[in-house]
């Protein structure tokens, strides 16, 4: 019993240590965004009270070249609420900024489950910044249409 015991220690322990693995072959991807009714300033979203924030479309692009890479949905939060979804390309959404919205920063999240060619699966999130203006003459000139990374982290660790 003794040599077996022996024997069985090293086989556990081994099981142990490939089931502990922190190494996790995650898509390398980046998201394209093209919105309306709001401007892209050093990252922050500029919205005007009482307008709608409108996303029009969230894109992936691998930046492995020549793999493909998709997401299945588009999950959006404001200030860490859960507003909606949107399940079919191209992801769009729309955030109604009503006037009891105060002006000020706020939070957009969108959360996408994401898949790539050769690697597992996994979610990724896009977090902006997001300040409410009172009035148009409050936003300054920027971009809307704009490239960000996503975190992403495996969908085994949720």
């Amino acid at each position: 019993m003794k040599k077996f015991l022996t024997f069985l220690l090293p086989v556990v322990a081994l099981f142990a240590m490939a089931s502990c693995s922190d190494e996790h072959d995650l898509p390398d991807v980046d998201f394209n965004f093209e919105i309306e009714n709001a401007t892209r300033v050093d990252g922050t979203l500029y919205v005007v009270q009482g307008d709608t924030l409108e996303v029009q479309s969230v894109t992936v692009v691998n930046r492995e070249e020549g793999k493909q890479a998709m997401i299945t949905a588009a999950n959006y939060y404001w200030d860490y609420y859960y507003l909606g979804s949107n399940i079919q390309p191209p992801f769009g959404f729309e955030i109604f900024v009503d006037e009891n919205t105060p002006v000020g920063e706020h939070v957009l999240e969108v959360e996408c489950p994401l898949y790539a060619e050769d690697k597992e699966p996994a979610t990724s999130v896009v977090s902006f910044r997001v300040q409410v203006v009172a009035s148009s003459e409050d936003i300054p000139a920027g971009e809307t249409t704009f490239t960000v990374t996503p975190k992403t982290s495996s969908t085994a660790e949720k």
